[in-house]
């Protein structure tokens, strides 16, 4: 059951990332030209319009349709759409994320069919009939039945969303978001989940507390702050994450530190609901997504009016995380910290582990959506290459569930590996963090080892 959430998270999750320049685009003409923005353009407000109702709701249901039902599964998720988009402007990216698969996944059953009961110089004529009468139809069938259902959907979620702002429950949501963003289910819970919720609220109120619940990276560099006071022997290991956190929004930089003491995700949680109430009391929100999630990027969406009160809710969250994970440090026993934690003898386990002849040539680093903490590692540990002068060694950042079968390593962090299934498509290499290029000096002597 946790496979096939997590898959169904991750597959809607990875839709909304591939779409999130343009949410971003929408986010940055909202904080400049909205009417609450910083230069009010009523002109620019109507590319706005556009692009949020009709554009964005077309490329998330292709997008969807094509996973599942290649190109032509795509085009049919468009069609499929074209009827909500007209018949409502509020309802068009949700409605993207459920008719969007659906016509990927009617497609391929219709395609699968006609490869197999008609002959190839029928194929490309009878493809193209169907694809334009399935899209009419189910066009048709969205403008009259879908969007009013969808409608209803709609009307609850916002509801409720308006009602746990409305009575100061948004905080409570920290209970949920923050254990599921260190087990790397940020991106579903964000992308997934927050996201289409807050772009909906965000249209009708200029605004939303929603986008800051996941993005806000508070909690994180508390804990870490704590870390590298505590932990002297490793602090610029922690110092470095606290910048590429804080700074590049790469939030899974400190994912592993809280896994390897689950205690600190108390604190976690504590810093979390101690932004949100601050958020709620000062009336924070952002004007769009926010993608990476660092303090820069968050806060050029806050907006007109909107830093302040933003910039608060981080450092209140902050020193609640700091506060909290030095009580939980200072109260644990010295001898529970185990050496799991010590990335050295990792490093020198992994080093030491049976490994297969074969040449390492093409490396991929993994995480969940491919941009953000795996990217970075990627562009690190292509920079070390470099200057340990090995040639030869490509390397790139892949989502999970595209890895392509060419690859001679991956590169994962230890928590994520179960995510890569009991047969990944080539050797893993686990390491603890991303960033920390002291981990890879294992791996930099074993291509050397194998490659000559």
């Amino acid at each position: 059951m946790k496979k096939v959430l997590h898959r169904v998270g991750r597959f809607y999750s990875s839709i909304i990332m591939k779409n999130v320049g343009i949410l971003i685009f929408l986010g940055f003409l909202g904080v400049l030209f909205n009417e609450q923005g910083w230069f009010p353009n009523p002109q620019i407000q109507m590319i706005f319009q556009v692009v949020y109702n009709a554009i964005l709701p077309s490329m998330i249901a292709f997008e969807a349709g094509k996973r599942i039902g290649e190109q032509t599964g795509g085009i049919l998720a468009v069609m499929a759409i074209s009827g909500v988009i007209v018949s409502s402007s509020q309802t068009g990216i949700l409605a993207a994320m459920i008719l969007g698969p659906a016509a990927g996944l009617i497609w391929k059953i219709v395609s699968s069919y006609m490869r197999k009961y008609t002959g190839s110089s029928l194929k490309m004529l009878l493809s193209n009939l169907l694809l334009g009468g399935m899209g009419a139809v189910m066009a048709g069938l969205g403008y009259y039945i879908f969007t009013p259902i969808l409608g209803k959907m709609v009307f609850v979620l916002a509801g409720v969303a308006d009602y746990m702002v409305a009575h100061r429950l948004v905080p409570v949501l920290s209970l949920v978001i923050e254990p599921a963003k260190i087990f790397f289910l940020n991106n579903i819970v964000n992308h997934g989940i927050l996201v289409p919720l807050a772009i909906n609220q965000a249209e009708t109120a200029g605004s939303s507390m929603l986008f800051l619940l996941e993005a806000n990276p508070g909690p994180g560099l508390g804990m870490l702050a704590a870390l590298c006071i505590m932990k002297s022997d490793r602090r610029q290991e922690y110092a470095t994450a606290m910048f590429a956190h804080g700074a590049g929004g790469l939030h899974e930089v400190y994912f592993p530190f809280a896994l390897s003491n689950l205690w600190l995700i108390v604190a976690l949680i504590a810093g979390g609901m101690a932004g949100d109430v601050c958020f709620e009391l000062l009336g924070a929100g952002l004007q769009g997504v926010v993608s990476p999630g660092s303090i820069i990027t968050i806060l050029l969406m806050a907006g007109k009016g909107r830093v302040i009160p933003v910039l608060l809710g981080i450092l209140v969250s902050t020193g609640v995380s700091l506060g909290v994970s030095l009580l939980v440090l200072k109260c644990q026993d010295k001898n529970a910290v185990s050496t799991k934690e010590d990335a050295g003898s990792y490093i020198e386990d992994n080093s030491k582990k049976s490994c297969p002849k074969k040449e390492i040539h093409k490396i991929g680093f993994v995480c969940d959506a491919g941009v953000g903490s795996s990217a970075m590692a990627a562009s690190l540990f292509r920079r070390k290459l470099q200057q340990n002068g090995i040639e030869a060694v490509e390397t790139e950042a892949y989502a999970v569930d595209e890895i392509p079968d060419d690859l001679d390593l991956i590169v994962c962090q230890t928590a994520f590996r179960p995510f890569l299934g009991e047969e990944p498509v080539a050797e893993v290499w686990p390491v603890e963090n991303f960033v920390s290029m002291e981990e890879y000096k294992g791996l930099l002597e074993e291509i050397v080892r194998r490659n000559g």
